[in-house]
């Protein structure tokens, strides 16, 4: 297998040209032809007729990059450049622009990396890795004794998946999303208490079954029931991944909501227009169309 000439190796050749050693037996002792060997020194050796490390191992990186830059598709094509900065947001990765240009979102990425890093921003994580959690153990309150779990949940035409997302202070984020189209809608809550979950989700005109996790502010599930003509089912503790479209949506949400974020601040129209993004962006999963197109209503009507 071919590899370049490492710095490693041009500290071999030099030290072989200070003994007036071949380029055959340099080529033999970094296992290269001694045509390859002719060719480093003829490229990277200084003006003086000297080859030295530090100045040939710098030429030959700048070559390296600058050979490349003629086979690079984004920085050689300002159009498609601005085409992806303009389409560049928290909400719509660079998979779905790769997709719309027909380009593959490596190709986004690395030219973020290497000649727009101020872009990362944009990006669906701003450029950081995602942190992975540990499980949590404890006793729950009572009344999830006696709830639904979801290994009864049956199949309907529409499943959701609920939670609520938590800011500064009381202020939550409650959120739903229809596991088959992913079509999402959020409510801001001042308040994330039973009593506020189960006002704003007997507005909502869902239909089929609901899916939470166990946390307190879903204590009045009976009355949601009641309210709603829907069955309520709960995921068993800690195991996220029974929900795993509703966590999915509201990683989603935290690229414009981060965790110190006050909803307080905002509207129910600011949230709205977050959720309109969400809903008319082509998802990979859904064969690239939008959830509003798999759930047959757009969210500008829900």
């Amino acid at each position: 297998m071919y590899t370049h000439i490492s710095r490693d190796d041009r500290v071999v050749i030099s030290n072989g040209l200070r003994r007036s050693e071949s380029y055959a037996t340099i080529g033999d002792r970094i296992g290269k032809d001694k045509g390859t060997v002719w060719r480093e020194v003829v490229r990277n050796k200084d003006p003086d007729g000297q080859y030295r490390v530090w100045s040939a191992d710098m030429r030959g990186r700048r070559r390296r990059r600058q050979s490349k830059y003629a086979a690079r598709k984004i920085e050689n094509d300002e159009t498609l450049a601005c085409t992806i900065e303009k389409r560049l947001h928290p909400l719509v990765s660079p998979e779905v622009i790769a997709h719309e240009v027909g380009i593959v979102h490596e190709s986004i990425y690395a030219w973020i990396a290497r000649s727009r890093p101020d872009l990362a921003r944009c990006l669906p994580r701003r450029g950081k890795k995602r942190r992975r959690y540990g499980s949590k153990r404890g006793q729950k309150q009572g009344w999830t004794k006696h709830v639904r779990v979801i290994d009864e949940r049956p199949e309907t035409r529409e499943q959701w998946e609920g939670d609520t997302m938590k800011g500064v202070g009381l202020s939550r984020l409650l959120t739903h999303v229809e596991r088959k189209s992913l079509f999402t809608v959020a409510d801001v809550l001042l308040r994330g208490t039973a009593d506020a979950v189960h006002e704003r989700v007997t507005r909502r005109n869902f239909n089929g079954s609901i899916t939470y996790d166990r946390g307190s502010e879903f204590a009045l599930w009976r009355m949601i029931e009641r309210d709603t003509g829907m069955r309520v089912y709960f995921a068993h503790p800690h195991h996220p991944w029974e929900r795993g479209k509703n966590e999915n949506t509201n990683g989603r949400l935290r690229r414009v909501f981060h965790k110190r974020f006050n909803f307080s601040t905002i509207t129910q129209r600011d949230v709205e227009r977050v959720t309109r993004l969400m809903n008319h962006t082509p998802r990979k999963s859904l064969l690239w169309r939008t959830p509003c197109a798999v759930y047959g209503k757009c969210c500008t009507s829900a």
